[in-house]
């Protein structure tokens, strides 16, 4: 033994000591119906509120709390509501001047009789420099002031808006669209709910015809679905209660459902092949699940842990969007978790020897194929580490030219009244049209900003928009020469709140481009922090974990690099726009501001699971015989078939996800799979195992004053 370091002692536990593995498996064996019962309380009690989840969730919250862009949003609501910054624009476009009145007439008499319209305006009642008739006059804006009792309710009341518009009896050859920040995020709304089902149906199919394959038995291929279930619909029926408290993004629902079934599916499958295996060896029920509790159980608790804390630490962004999205998978991790731990064992134990039916021997074949796998790799570890090494660092390489950017109306699909309305819009009145900056100022600045804004380059137009309030503060409009995701429209905001610093220091830069602008901003400054905390919480888990300072090094090492590789090739398809086309998008020139940092967390946190996975049934073996290269060999040809299988379905998930909505959503399905088949290829065929062989018994040593002071987690039953 190492001076100053610790090794693990390979002892049994005394006889007839009971763990906890033991003694919460003579509970759920004993009172599995209570178990069940229970389980079946909790799915019904959430089922209304999960089935009406949609409905609660807000398409608000795209601002980051405290900046100025958002000061700027509640001086508008409070001090300068007539002027209806936020205000849906219904585009009126007619093929020949003539007959826009007849069209006009019949969208005012649409939405003049609509309940979610508090006011609108007239453009032939405004003056030409109002800017709402287009020069050619084909094209002209009826701006509607939307009534909601808060801002959660604005999505929805540009759906009732839009319904409205869609029964107007206009001339033959012309459209009316409603556009702007609400109706885009009241078609998102839509949008987001089609691609979800469809995303279930073109997920489900599959994944149950592999599970069937995987298991044989149609009994066992259901356990995975259920589990899947039920995680879904608590994650859901929590996110429904929450609302009644705070409101929540609608974004919530996708990657919640998204990660509930692939993990729900992911450590079931671990669990009810375990089980199995165990069975097989000739114990019965109850010691066979014991050992699985002990053993896949704990990877499951550990890899579960692992992914909430990486997306607790996107807590620290001040997004109300973004914190939606965590508290959705988190929630999703947490049931999914808890069934796997309890439902799951009770409903095993009640099927009994129904649930090894079908081809249970096939281990035997897929073992011995792993077992040379790695057997090849050990023999070579350093050809294998270098080869896994240079494939992951290739494949980051794009990651140094990204270019981030945030997304405009163009996040929802062609063919919704949002995005044709934008679309129109941009045609008749120039790209800066959605993009229009409010200023706030004292009024006696008025005219220096308006000038001030007009020497820029970049304005199109800028002038004073109304009259001063009784704070002595008026707005001045820019109209930017850019569109608002274009790169360019947020420069102008950065050049415009430098220029009024000097010639207007109380003023306030605001509006749509501006909120863009500080949110990536929020997200720069944040991400740093993110980052290291997301690194250290998994360093600490994996030294809990493994007693090994290697093992903790390497594997967040490897995370970094798959995520690396993952975003890079990301970068390539979303920004670069090759192969964008095969899953039904077309490229920004960019990648989400946003994604960054949130994919991180997720790649990260998700990147953990199979290591996990791997290194604790490695960790077993080690603990059972302790030769490091038998460990390496048996873990990984006793993991091998699981995770693959793991894996796959998890591919199936995240790109059914990804090819059926939005942007997004779109980014992070693909990202996902990708990083998911990152790490069961290269990462698990390659570099864990050659790393380990080339540390030998050293990945298994821990300075003894910090083995001390760190709690143990042992694999072994």
């Amino acid at each position: 033994m190492s001076v100053g370091t610790s090794e693990p002692v390979r002892t049994q536990e005394p006889p007839g000591r009971r763990t906890l593995a033991d003694r919460t498996t003579a509970v759920l064996v004993g009172r599995r119906k209570l178990v069940m019962l229970a389980w079946l309380m909790i799915v019904l009690l959430a089922a209304p509120f999960a089935a009406t989840v949609n409905g609660a969730l807000s398409g608000a919250g795209w601002n980051a709390q405290g900046s100025e862009s958002e000061k700027v949003r509640q001086e508008l609501r409070s001090g300068f509501a007539d002027l209806s910054a936020e205000a849906a624009v219904v585009v009126v476009h007619v093929s020949s001047q003539g007959e826009r009145d007849a069209a006009v007439d019949a969208v005012i008499k649409r939405v003049g009789g609509s309940s979610a319209v508090e006011k609108f305006t007239d453009p032939r009642e405004q003056p030409p420099q109002a800017g709402l008739v287009s020069e050619d006059g084909q094209t002209a804006l009826v701006p509607v002031q939307l009534k909601a009792d808060d801002e959660a309710g604005l999505p929805e009341a540009a759906g009732k808006v839009s319904d409205a518009v869609d029964q107007a009896k206009l001339p033959q050859g012309a459209t009316a669209d409603v556009t702007g920040e609400w109706p885009v995020w009241a078609d998102f709304n839509k949008s987001n709910e089609k691609a979800m089902l469809k995303a279930e149906i073109l997920s489900g199919l599959p994944v149950m015809i592999l599970l069937v394959v995987v298991f044989g038995s149609l009994v066992a291929a259901g356990m995975p679905m259920m589990l899947a279930m039920v995680g879904i619909a608590g994650a859901y029926g929590a996110l429904h209660l929450i609302t009644m408290a705070t409101p929540l993004s609608v974004w919530s629902m996708n990657f919640s459902m998204m990660i509930g079934m692939a993990l729900g599916i992911d450590y079931s499958l671990f669990i009810v092949t375990r089980y199995r295996a165990e069975r097989a060896k000739g114990s019965d029920t109850q010691a066979a699940l014991a050992t699985t509790l002990a053993t896949s159980g704990k990877a499951i608790v550990l890899s579960g842990l692992a992914l909430i804390m990486a997306l607790g630490a996107l807590f620290l962004l001040p997004v109300m969007v973004f914190r939606s999205m965590a508290l959705g998978m988190i929630l999703a991790v947490v049931a999914v978790v808890a069934a796997a731990l309890t439902l799951l064992p009770a409903v095993l134990a009640a099927l009994g020897d129904r649930v090894l039916r079908g081809r249970a021997q096939r281990t035997g074949r897929s073992e011995a194929r792993w077992g040379r796998w790695s057997d090849g790799v050990v023999r070579r570890p350093t050809v294998g580490l270098v080869a896994g090494l240079l494939l992951l660092g290739g494949l980051t390489v794009p990651v140094a030219s990204v270019e981030l950017g945030m997304p405009g109306a163009r996040v929802v699909d062609a063919g919704y009244s949002s995005r044709d309305g934008y679309e129109t819009l941009v045609d008749a009145f120039g790209p800066g049209a959605g993009a229009t900056i409010y200023i706030t100022t004292p009024e006696d600045d008025a005219d220096a900003v308006v000038q001030a804004a007009k020497n820029l380059t970049g304005v199109k137009d800028a002038q004073v928009a109304t009259q001063a309030a009784d704070t002595g503060r008026t707005v001045v409009r820019v109209t930017p020469t850019t569109a608002i995701d274009d790169n360019r429209t947020s420069d102008l905001v950065t050049d415009l709140r430098t220029k009024l610093d000097t010639t207007s220091p109380k003023a306030l830069v605001g509006g749509p481009a501006a909120q863009n602008h500080d949110m990536t901003d929020a997200l720069a400054a944040s991400a740093p922090w993110i980052i290291s905390l997301v690194l250290a919480m998994s360093l600490l888990m994996m030294l809990i974990v493994f007693r090994s300072v290697l093992i903790a090094l390497v594997s967040v090492v490897m995370n970094l690099l798959t995520v690396g590789a993952a975003f890079g090739i990301a970068s390539i398809i979303f920004q670069h726009g090759v192969g964008a086309s095969l899953i039904g998008i077309d490229s920004q020139g960019f990648i989400d501001a946003w994604a960054p940092v949130f994919f991180f967390a997720i790649l990260f946190g998700l990147s953990m699971d199979y290591q996990l996975f791997l290194l604790a049934s490695i960790r077993e073996k080690y603990e059972q015989t302790g030769d490091t290269r038998r460990a390496v060999r048996d873990g990984i040809a006793a993991t091998g078939r699981p995770i693959t299988n793991a894996a796959i379905i998890m591919v199936i998930v995240f790109v059914a996800f990804g090819v059926t909505g939005p942007i997004p959503p779109t980014e992070l399905g693909i990202t996902l799979a990708i990083a998911v088949i990152l790490d069961a290829t290269i990462v698990r065929m390659l570099i864990v195992p050659a790393s380990l062989a080339i540390f030998g018994d050293a990945n298994w040593k821990m300075p003894r004053w910090l083995d001390r002071v760190l709690p143990a987690v042992t694999f072994r039953h």
